[in-house]
């Protein structure tokens, strides 16, 4: 709602009583025979009289109009700041004692010859504290006489007394008994409240809100709930998250064997030495959300013109983790291979128990736009291999028991995303905020409309001041753009990441084998040494049973030795 207040200041002064009090001074210019102008030189005023208003009024086109043989004509300046206007009243080029001769004539009647000053000026809020404020402000006329005796003679310069004006009585009044209006500002796709709803006797503004941008508004059949409608910048992109698309083969392998993908893999002994591939499918790393937005832009490209993107990562990440009693021994046997041209491995490297292999698109400054994107990621097929080697058991580790091996393959599509919001907005210019002008035949002519912020809202007819307040100029309504509500049009903008992460990783049961058991030496007891012709009888003992028996008689010869000695 737009309070508004129309005024014109009429000053309509008898001239003889604006030069009433210095008759005496006219009265001995006279007697000199003297004269106040050059004949036809007549450029400075004689009279001027100055409307001063405050600078939220807007001051329509002044008219002056006099009744007096004294004046020849009037003409009005604007000041600098468009707050005042200055009527410039020249006496008619005549003598002092000719001034004074109609002067005197006139006098009789004073009321009958008079020059009449119309100032308009009007002032408009939507703000009821405003309105208030405005109540307390003043219109101010002043005024002053600048005598010439002669051309060639300085002027006096007299000044009227300074009259005041209020601006508007009780502009506020248009509010009192203004209806409750409501504005919304809701995401036209879904219509929730983009943020609360305000409510009071006027319509709010559209407000700038972030990763939207401005479409349509609608107000309601009863044209008391007005409704900003916003379009998400950033809708036509699928949300950030991750998708379960990648499948990998992980295969181990042993000095025996060479890598394969088993559930469970079991080395010959401890001092196997085992070897990892890791193979990513690059084609799984388009799919998911990624594949979503490049199928909308294959449909509709037109959609995606405003979007400029920076800081593009395309690739993906392997990380490969050791149980404890498994060791990279050679944290340098780690190869990528298989990677497409325009991708490289930007990390390989081992920090303790994991191993990190990271990928990523060698010249990201090239993917500016959703079509560099889609080209870039079309060369992501095939399969990439991640091969560790020397991979050893650690002397913690013991036969027989699984060991796992964790790993974990995810894809990354990252880039910044950015559209910058357009511009045209333009403030609409409310028709009661209008002042009136004055034709030669003193009724009111429309005037150049004042811009005032107005909404899309307010109607075309205000309702305060009433209808038989003299014409105003026509309602135009605001023109908005995407970006009005911000007090500079934006630069929008928007983190867009998509991961995939693998289905279903596999899990395979790492172990060795126990060594080969040692056989028990079975010792035989002692027995006396039996005659040589006994043994060649049984001929039953064993050749090492019989070394043994050699061994232990020579043992029990050498017993008796010591023994006589």
């Amino acid at each position: 709602m737009i309070t508004t207040y129309h005024g014109t200041v009429i000053v309509d002064i008898p001239v003889t009583t604006l030069l009433a009090g210095h008759e005496a001074e006219i009265r001995a210019a006279a007697a000199q025979g003297l004269s106040p102008h050059d004949s036809g030189s007549n450029n400075n005023p004689d009279i001027t009289l100055t409307v001063s208003v405050p600078s939220e009024a807007k001051l329509g086109t002044s008219r002056a109009k006099s009744t007096s043989s004294l004046l020849a004509y009037t003409s009005f300046s604007l000041g600098d700041d468009n707050t005042r206007v200055t009527a410039n009243i020249q006496l008619k080029d005549l003598s002092w004692q000719q001034l004074l001769d109609i002067y005197d004539a006139e006098k009789a009647n004073p009321g009958q010859h008079t020059i009449k000053v119309q100032v308009p000026y009007a002032v408009g809020t939507t703000d009821p504290t405003e309105a208030t404020r405005l109540a307390s402000e003043q219109v101010t006329v002043t005024g002053t006489f600048n005598f010439f005796t002669s051309p060639t003679t300085p002027a006096q310069v007299f000044n009227f007394d300074t009259k005041t004006l209020a601006v508007a009585q009780s502009p506020t009044d248009c509010f009192a008994s203004a209806p409750t209006r409501t504005t919304r500002w809701v995401d036209e796709e879904d219509g929730h409240d983009l943020q609360p709803p305000k409510t009071g006797p006027n319509f709010f503004q559209p407000a700038g809100i972030p990763d939207y941008e401005f479409s349509t508004w609608e107000l309601s059949s009863d044209r008391l709930t007005g409704i900003y409608k916003y379009k998400n910048v950033f809708g036509s992109l699928p949300v950030n998250g991750d998708d379960p698309a990648i499948d990998t083969d992980f295969k181990i392998g042993t000095d025996e064997n060479p890598p394969t993908q088993k559930e469970e893999i079991h080395a010959e002994s401890k001092n196997s030495l085992l070897t990892i591939e890791n193979v990513v499918h690059l084609d799984d790393l388009r799919g998911g959300r990624i594949a979503d937005l490049l199928q909308k832009y294959e449909e509709t490209p037109n959609a995606f013109d405003d979007f400029g993107l920076r800081n593009a990562h395309l690739g993906f990440t392997t990380q490969i983790t050791l149980p404890t009693q498994l060791k990279f021994s050679d944290p340098s046997a780690i190869s990528v291979t298989g990677l497409p041209q325009g991708f490289s491995a930007k990390t390989v490297a081992v920090d303790g128990q994991t191993a990190t292999v990271t990928v990523d698109f060698d010249n990201p400054d090239q993917i500016t736009t959703i079509a560099a994107l889609k080209d870039a990621m079309g060369a992501l097929h095939g399969d990439a291999v991640i091969t560790i080697k020397k991979i050893a058991f650690t002397d913690s580790a013991t036969a027989d028991t699984d060991y796992q091996i964790d790993h974990l393959t995810q894809g990354t599509i990252s880039v910044d995303v950015e559209k910058q919001l357009g511009v045209i907005v333009m403030p609409g210019q409310p028709s009661p905020a209008c002042p009136p002008t004055y034709g030669d035949d003193d009724r009111v002519k429309p005037a150049e409309p004042r811009s005032v912020v107005g909404t899309v809202f307010d109607p075309p007819s205000p309702a305060c001041p009433p209808t038989d307040t003299p014409y105003t100029a026509g309602w135009r309504p605001p023109m908005t753009g995407p970006s009005v509500g911000w007090d500079e049009a934006p630069l929008m903008k928007h983190p867009l990441k998509f991961t995939t992460s693998e289905a279903h990783p596999d899990v395979t049961r790492l172990s060795f084998k126990p060594g080969p058991t040692p056989t028990p030496t079975t010792v035989t007891p002692s027995v006396p040494p039996t005659p040589a012709t006994q043994l060649a009888k049984t001929g039953a003992l064993t050749g090492e049973v019989l070394i043994l028996a050699t061994v232990t008689g020579a043992i029990g010869a050498a017993a008796m030795r010591r023994k006589r000695s």
